[in-house]
C-alpha cells in the first residue's frame, strides 16, 4: 500500500543507519555490475586473437552491443521503478547481468559474444534507476550527492577491482591455453574467467531483499503515472526545463563518452605501450583507479552538500564543469606520456576531478525531477547517455587511433583526442545550465513543502 504524496513528503526520513546501510547494498551491487562489465577489457588481446576480431569490433562489444540493450532495457525498468517494488526490479537485473556475464564463457564467435554482451546490458539496465530513486526517498536534499557518490563508489571500486582481481585470473589461467570446468567441459582460459566472475552474482542478488522499500517523497500530485505515458509525461516536464535538460545531458554525456571510452582501453594502452602484463597492468591500474575515485566521490559528495546547504542550488553542475576544465589537460598529459608512471599518476589525478560524474548527474536530474518521473528520468538520460557515451567513447578513440593515425598501438593518442574535444565541450555545455537548473530546483523545492 502506498503513502498519498502528502504522507510520504512529511513522514521522517528513515534512520540514518538504515539509509546507509541501504546505500552500501547498493553500492555492492553496482560494483559488481561494473565487475562484470569491465573484465573484458583485460581480456581484449587473448579474445582478440581467438575469436579473429579486430579493435573496432572490440569497441562495438565493449561499446554499442552494450549500449543499445542497456538503452533499451533501462527504458522499460525505468518505467518500472516508478510503479513497482523496486527491490523486485533490482533482483531481476542482477540476475539477469551475472547469467549472461557467465555466459561470456561460452562464447565461440563475435557473434556468441555479442549476445552475451547484450545480456549484460538488459540486466545492469535495471540497477541505477531503481536505485537512485531509493536514494533519493532515503536522504534530504543536503545530504543527497555524499548519497549518491557512496553508491558511485561502487562503480569506481567495480572497475578497480576489474583489474586488480581481472589481473591476477587472467595471469593464474593463462599457464594453460584451456581449462576443464564442471558440467561445461573445456574451455579457453579466458572463457573461464567470466565463469568466475559472473556466477557468485546471481547468488548476491538476493541481498537487496535485506533492504526496506522507502516511501516515495517529493510527488507533484498523489497520482501515480502509468507505464503507457511514463515517457510522454516526462519528455512534457522536460520541455517545461528546456534549457536545463538540454545543458546537462549534452555537459555530462560529452564526458562520459570520455570515461566510457578510456575505461575501455586502459588495459590495452598499457599493455602495447609499455609492455606490461595482464597481472602488474591489473595491479597497477585497479589500484589508481580505486583509490582516486574514491577520492574524488567522497570530496564531491563534501563539497557540493556543502553548496548546497549554503544556497547554491547548481552545485552538481557548477562543480563538475570546473572538474572538466581541470582534468582535460591531465588527461592529454597522460595517455600521451611515454612513461608509465607519469601515465599512471595523472590518470589518477585526472580521475580524483572526473569520478564524480555519475553522482553530480543523477543528483541533479533527481533534485529536478518529480517523484513519480525519477525512474523513468535517471532511465532516459541513461539510455541517451549509454548510446552516445558509453556506445560511442570506446569506438571514436579505437577509430581515432585507426583511421587519423594509422595504427592500433596508437591508442593513447585516440584517447587524447577524444578528450582533448569532450572534456572543453562538456565543461561549456554544463556552465550554460547554471542558471536553469537554480530556477529548476527552487521550483522542485516547492513540492515538499
Amino acid at each position: 500500500m502506498h503513502a498519498s504524496a502528502g504522507e510520504a513528503t512529511h513522514a521522517p526520513y528513515p534512520a540514518r543507519a538504515v539509509a546507509w546501510y541501504a546505500t552500501i547494498v547498493l553500492a555492492f551491487l553496482y560494483w559488481l555490475s561494473i565487475l562484470d562489465r569491465f573484465i573484458i577489457s583485460l581480456l581484449v588481446d587473448p579474445i582478440k586473437h581467438d575469436l579473429g576480431l579486430t579493435d573496432v569490433q572490440f569497441g562495438l562489444l565493449q561499446g554499442f552491443a552494450f549500449a543499445l540493450t542497456f538503452a533499451i532495457f533501462g527504458l522499460l525498468f525505468g518505467s518500472l521503478a516508478d510503479r513497482v517494488s523496486r527491490r523486485w526490479v533490482i533482483f531481476s537485473g542482477v540476475s539477469i547481468w551475472s547469467l549472461a556475464t557467465a555466459a561470456c564463457g561460452v562464447a565461440q564467435n563475435f557473434w556468441h559474444l555479442a549476445l552475451a554482451r547484450i545480456g549484460v546490458g538488459a540486466g545492469e539496465a535495471a540497477l541505477n534507476p531503481c536505485a537512485t530513486s531509493m536514494l533519493t526517498d532515503l536522504f534530504p536534499r543536503e545530504r543527497l550527492t555524499s548519497a549518491m557518490a557512496v553508491y558511485a563508489m561502487g562503480a569506481t571500486v567495480g572497475m578497480g577491482t576489474a583489474f586488480i582481481f581481472g589481473g591476477a585470473i587472467v595471469q593464474f589461467v593463462s599457464g594453460s591455453e584451456t581449462m576443464a570446468l564442471p558440467l561445461i567441459g573445456e574451455v579457453r582460459s579466458w572463457q573461464a574467467v567470466f565463469f568466475i566472475v559472473g556466477i557468485p552474482g546471481m547468488l548476491a542478488s538476493l541481498l537487496i531483499f535485506t533492504v526496506p522499500e522507502p516511501l516515495r517523497r517529493g510527488r507533484r500530485s498523489e497520482s501515480t503515472t502509468r507505464a503507457r505515458n511514463a515517457y510522454a509525461e516526462l519528455l512534457k516536464f522536460m520541455r517545461t526545463r528546456k534549457r536545463f535538460f538540454i545543458c546537462h545531458y549534452a555537459g555530462f554525456i560529452l564526458a562520459s563518452t570520455i570515461i566510457a571510452g578510456m575505461g575501455a582501453w586502459y588495459a590495452a594502452h598499457m599493455a602495447r605501450k609499455f609492455g606490461w602484463g595482464a597481472a602488474q597492468i591489473g595491479l597497477s591500474l585497479g589500484v589508481t583507479i580505486a583509490g582516486a575515485g574514491v577520492i574524488g566521490k567522497l570530496l564531491c559528495g563534501y563539497v557540493v552538500d556543502a553548496m548546497y546547504r549554503r544556497g547554491t542550488r547548481d552545485a552538481q553542475m557548477r562543480w563538475y564543469a570546473g572538474c572538466l576544465f581541470f582534468a582535460t589537460p591531465l588527461g592529454i598529459w597522460a595517455t600521451t606520456s611515454d612513461n608509465p608512471w607519469i601515465y599512471l599518476g595523472a590518470i589518477g589525478t585526472y580521475l580524483i576531478f572526473t569520478s564524480s560524474l555519475p553522482a553530480c548527474s543523477s543528483a541533479a536530474l533527481n533534485l529536478v525531477t518529480p517523484n513519480e518521473l525519477r525512474g523513468s528520468g535517471i532511465a532516459l538520460y541513461g539510455a541517451v547517455g549509454g548510446i552516445l557515451g558509453g556506445g560511442l567513447g570506446p569506438l571514436l578513440m579505437a577509430a581515432a587511433a585507426q583511421y587519423i593515425y594509422g595504427s592500433e598501438s596508437a591508442i593513447g593518442l585516440g584517447m587524447a583526442t577524444v578528450i582533448g574535444v569532450c572534456g572543453p565541450l562538456g565543461a561549456i555545455f554544463l556552465a550554460l545550465g547554471f542558471r536553469a537548473m537554480r530556477e529548476a530546483v527552487t521550483e522542485a523545492e516547492s513540492w515538499e513543502r
